[in-house]
């Protein structure tokens, strides 16, 4: 059926309009990708997939105060910053941040629901022939900086001591730089 466009009236058509070459070779393109399947799907699939689970995580709120008063922050915002902050320091990445916490009361009756941060273990991939205690030192300077900054004075338990830096890979490389990048 095809449509007067001048009347608006649709009139019945014995024969279907005529194709044009460009029409059929756009047509059999649009087959021929619908088609298609990339073999690497899979991992692109599973990158996205890991992506996406990660900015949508829900995460813990945690304390924190400052000059206006006493407020929360999630938990997966204090690993981000940390991660920006640490990746600064030349020769390492950050694998993995753990924030470790704690009730604000003992008994648990505050309901809030927020805890208070009590520590971060960040688990770090270094430049092979890397010196690792002045590396370790900075990393838990810069973290205990960043975790002031951003709880302010609830953050006084967490102290150097309360940072923990595991090493968790050596590569020969910027371990920041490569094809074999590590997974955020």
């Amino acid at each position: 059926m095809t449509t007067d466009w001048s009347s608006g009236a649709n009139t019945a058509a014995s024969t279907p309009a005529p194709v044009s070459r460009d029409a059929a070779v756009l047509r059999s393109a649009a087959g021929r990708l619908r088609e298609h399947v990339d073999e690497r799907w899979v991992e692109v699939a599973d990158l996205v997939f890991s992506r996406v689970v990660t900015a949508t995580r829900p995460s813990r709120p945690l304390h924190a105060v400052a000059s206006g008063g006493p407020f929360h922050v999630t938990e997966q915002v204090v690993v981000s910053y940390l991660r920006a902050s640490i990746d600064q320091v030349a020769d390492c990445e950050v694998l993995r941040i753990i924030v470790q916490t704690r009730s604000p009361d003992p008994d648990g009756s505050q309901g809030s629901g927020a805890e208070v941060c009590t520590g971060v273990l960040v688990e770090l991939a270094v430049r092979y022939g890397t010196v690792l205690i002045p590396l370790a030192d900075t990393v838990r300077r810069v973290a205990s900086e960043r975790i002031a900054q951003l709880l302010g004075s609830v953050a006084s338990e967490v102290s150097v001591a309360a940072m923990h830096v595991h090493l968790a890979d050596v590569t020969v490389g910027d371990p920041k730089v490569g094809a074999d990048r590590h997974e955020r």
